[in-house]
């Protein structure tokens, strides 16, 4: 990929650092406030601490981490109001994205969003409660990438990194239901009968139920 002028772009260490984070973040791989070191980071993606350290500092000014002192940086924790907020901006924007999207849905698309759906399906069932977790943001952000809107996908890209760890916590209760599956199965359907308005709404439906689910976890503020 080129940048302006035609000079071709080069991917450093601290953007692969910062990318490997911000989707550990959009996944719940790490849980509300949990605290992350330069040094755990550095082992995980094997890279010295330097790299770490830009990606963490990048991450920090997005406020997509939170920094408490020199060495105590942690992952976004919410209350019940700032689940609220992102609720809300997540029916509008999710649920236009998904309106959007049902209007460029190939066939050949549909068919790659049903594999991503079996994906998740596979480890619910397998009890499989982190792999559920990043199969389902695949399915969602497969579905708005659809939407054709590169603006629109870059805030919900924000709002997952924001709200992830704490989607995170409901991964093994998730297990127990099929909550995740009736709307993904619903929005396929819509997509496949061309019924944009549907395919919102099954998306909506979704986030509006882990919300439910949420304030049942979260502590009254």
């Amino acid at each position: 990929m080129n940048g302006l002028g035609g000079h071709p772009q080069t991917t450093t260490l601290s953007d692969r650092v910062y990318g490997i984070v911000r989707e550990n973040l959009r996944s719940g791989v790490y849980k509300p406030g949990e605290k992350i070191t330069h040094r755990a980071i550095a082992s995980q993606v094997g890279v010295s601490v330097t790299p770490v350290r830009e990606a963490i500092t990048r991450l920090v000014s997005e406020e997509s981490l939170s920094m408490e002192g020199p060495k105590t940086i942690k992952a976004p924790s919410l209350g019940r109001s700032d689940l609220e907020e992102i609720t809300k901006l997540r029916v509008n924007l999710e649920g236009w994205a998904a309106e959007l999207a049902a209007g460029n849905a190939s066939t050949t698309f549909i068919r790659e969003l049903e594999q991503h759906h079996l994906v998740y399906c596979a480890h619910r069932r397998a009890n499989d409660s982190k792999a559920k977790i990043v199969a389902n943001a695949k399915f969602h952000f497969a579905l708005y990438a659809q939407s054709k809107a590169p603006r629109l996908l870059t805030i919900i890209d924000n709002l997952w990194v924001t709200i992830g760890p704490t989607l995170g916590l409901l991964a093994n209760r998730g297990l127990e239901d099929n909550d995740g599956e009736r709307f993904h199965d619903a929005a396929i359907a819509a997509l496949k009968a061309r019924n944009a308005a549907a395919v919102q709404a099954a998306i909506v439906n979704d986030i509006l139920t882990a919300r439910v689910k949420i304030l049942q976890i979260l502590k009254p503020e």
